[in-house]
This record gives structure tokens, sequence and C-alpha cells, in this order.
């Protein structure tokens, strides 16, 4: 029998001694060393600091007192700031056993924004204890966000010129420019666009640009009347508002130029035409246009020190320009002056907008007083 009660004693003893502690011994043990409020490796912060303090220690009104800790290290956080001086390791030295974390102005520019009243920072204080331990205490800081920065337009003002009448073209000059208005608040991740009444358009949030931590937001203008052509000049004012408080606004405008054709350009600056003695005339190179003259509403005229001429006219036929010479008519000064200059001037006319463009070259009339 004692046999027996000595190897199950020392059965036992040895199991305790070879075998591993299950995880819930290992996370029972108390640590080495630990801070005042701390729960497991957890610190619990209530008190939150302003985004807009340009230095804050906390504790502020609550001391988080520290047992047998020799000095610590703040990881993950990059606006921590030594007591005594800050080394690479970001390790302080302590001068008492109360911790002190000053924390430097977060820099909102590049802190991702979040919906709701707080912004909640995650960082880590590793104890350095006085045995050489270390433990991790892990910790949430609440920021409070005063709403310091007002949303801006990334232009005051932003030009379209349409290229055709239809709405789809602005559409896709909106992809290509868009209209976008940011907001740096770290507790804003949101805005709204509005926009004074007008019969054209309509205005709508389209969502945050990829990448920009919350930061900028698509404004995206939408026809009121779909398939509506845009025939006249077209200027608003949008407006864009942040979720804060108090809210705060910016304004841009936005101008829209229906098309204008491209200026006519002739093929040669200049044309030579013979004028003869009988009152016979001959053209023997016809002006022309380099895009044609069928696409645009196309006009062609002459004159002669600003006045339209009397004698020269064109006519165009299958997209050329004839100059043509009025019956009748003869050029008064044909012995005095060996040739006349005058000015041809093309024009574009766009049906749908009626706006135009225009275009010139020099028409030159030689006279032959010998034939």
């Amino acid at each position: 029998m004692k046999v027996i009660q000595f190897l199950h004693l020392f059965f036992a003893v040895f199991v305790t001694a070879v075998l591993p502690k299950s995880n819930a011994e290992i996370w029972n043990k108390p640590p080495s060393c630990f801070i005042d409020n701390q729960r497991k490796n957890y610190l619990r912060i209530d008190e939150p600091v302003y985004d807009t303090d340009e230095e804050t220690i906390i504790s502020q009104n609550r001391q988080y007192e520290m047992t047998n800790v020799r000095q610590y290290v703040v990881n993950n956080y990059p606006y921590f700031k030594g007591n005594i001086f800050e080394t690479p390791e970001r390790m302080v030295y302590l001068p008492s056993h109360t911790l002190q974390i000053r924390l430097m102005q977060i820099d909102e520019k590049k802190e991702i924004s979040r919906a709701g009243d707080f912004y909640y920072y995650n960082f880590t204080i590793t104890l350095i204890c006085n045995n050489d331990d270390l433990v991790d205490v892990y910790t949430v800081l609440p920021i409070i966000d005063t709403n310091n920065p007002e949303p801006f337009f990334g232009k005051p003002k932003y030009t379209y010129n349409l290229i055709s009448s239809y709405a789809e073209d602005f559409k896709r000059q909106q992809l290509l420019n868009p209209i976008i208005a940011t907001d740096y608040d770290v507790t804003n991740a949101a805005v709204q666009f509005t926009m004074e009444n007008n019969p054209h358009f309509d205005i709508m949030y389209n969502g945050i640009v990829a990448n920009t931590l919350n930061k900028h937001h698509y404004a995206l203008l939408t026809p009121k009347v779909p398939g509506k052509l845009i025939t006249d000049k077209i200027e608003v004012t949008i407006k864009v508002t942040d979720m804060g408080f108090p809210p705060r606004s910016n304004v841009t405008k936005v101008v829209i130029n229906p098309p204008s054709p491209p200026m006519p350009i002739f093929k040669s600056p200049f044309y030579v035409g013979h004028y003869y003695k009988n009152n016979t005339f001959v053209m023997h190179e016809n002006p022309e246009l380099d895009e044609g003259c069928t696409f645009y509403s196309t006009s062609v005229e002459i004159s002669y020190n600003n006045v339209i001429s009397r004698i020269f006219y064109t006519t165009i036929v299958d997209d050329k320009i004839i100059i043509n010479k009025s019956d009748g008519e003869s050029l008064y000064d044909f012995y005095e002056e060996n040739y006349t200059a005058y000015q041809l001037k093309a024009k574009y006319t766009d049906p749908i907008t009626n706006l135009f463009n225009v275009g010139v070259a020099t028409f030159i009339v030689e006279h032959h007083h010998d034939l």
C-alpha cells in the first residue's frame, strides 16, 4: 500500500513539473509591473482630449500610478513626446511613478475621418519592470473634434467648354474635371452639397474619392430635363456644408459654355484674282477651308476697308468657295493702281446654338492694264 501511494505522489509531481501550464494559468498570473486602473493588459482612459490642443498631458485630472515600473515605451502613436527627452525608441525615463504621456496636436490631414462625435486612437504602452519583464498595456484615447477646418472646393470656379450641345458631353467633362470638396475634420466623414435654384441642373452627393482618408468628396450635376440641349451659357453657384458642429460652409461657381464652332482656317493666307481692262475676271485658284464647308453653316464675304464689296461676291458649291464678279460693276481705280487688296472673311455658325467663329485671308485682285 505504501509503495502504491508513493508511486501516485511521484506521478503527480512529475506531471506538474513536465507538462506546460495552461493559457488560463499564464493569463491569470499577475504582471510584474502595472498601471493603476489597468485591467488585464488594457488601460482605460475616459477623459477625452481635444484635437485643437497643441499639447495634452495624460493624465489631465487623474493620476495613473505605476508599480514596479522602471521606464516605459509608447508605441504606434506618432504624436507622443517624451517626458524628459525623446529617444529613437520613444522611451521615457521616469522622474516619478506617475504615468505622464505628452501628446502633440494631431495632423487631421493624415488621419482618416470617421463618423461620430469621438475619434478613438489606439496605442500601446510597453512597461519595463524593475525585474526587466516587459508588459504591453493597450489603450484607446478618445479625441474630441471641434470642427475647426471648414470645407473647401478644389477650384474657386469650374469652367466647362462643351464640344457638343448634348448633356452627355457635360457628364463626360465632369468625369474628366470633377467637382471635389475637401474637409479635413477627423470626426466628419460626410458633407452636403446644395445649389441655387435654376432651370437646368440638380446636384447630388457622388461619394468619397478613393484613397483620400474620407477627406475628398465628389459633387455631381444632373440635368433636370434628360436629353435637353445646352444652347446657352449657364452659371450656377454650389455650396458645400460639413456635418460638424457648428456646421461650416464654402462655395464655388460652375460655368458651362455651349459649344462654339472652331475658327475657319484658309488653306492659303492669300488668293489672287486677275481683272482685265475688258471687264473680265478670272480666278486660277479658288479659296478653300481646311475643314471644308459642310459640317457647320458657312458663309464667306469679301470686304474692302471693312465695307462689303459690291463688285465681288462668293458662292459655295459642293464644299468649294467660288469668287464671282457682279455684272455691271467695274473697278473705279483700275488704272490708278496695280492691284486692290480685299479681305476674305469665313464664318462658321452652329445651327443649334447660333454661336459662330470667323477666320480671314487676303484676296488680291491684280489689274492687267496691257491686255
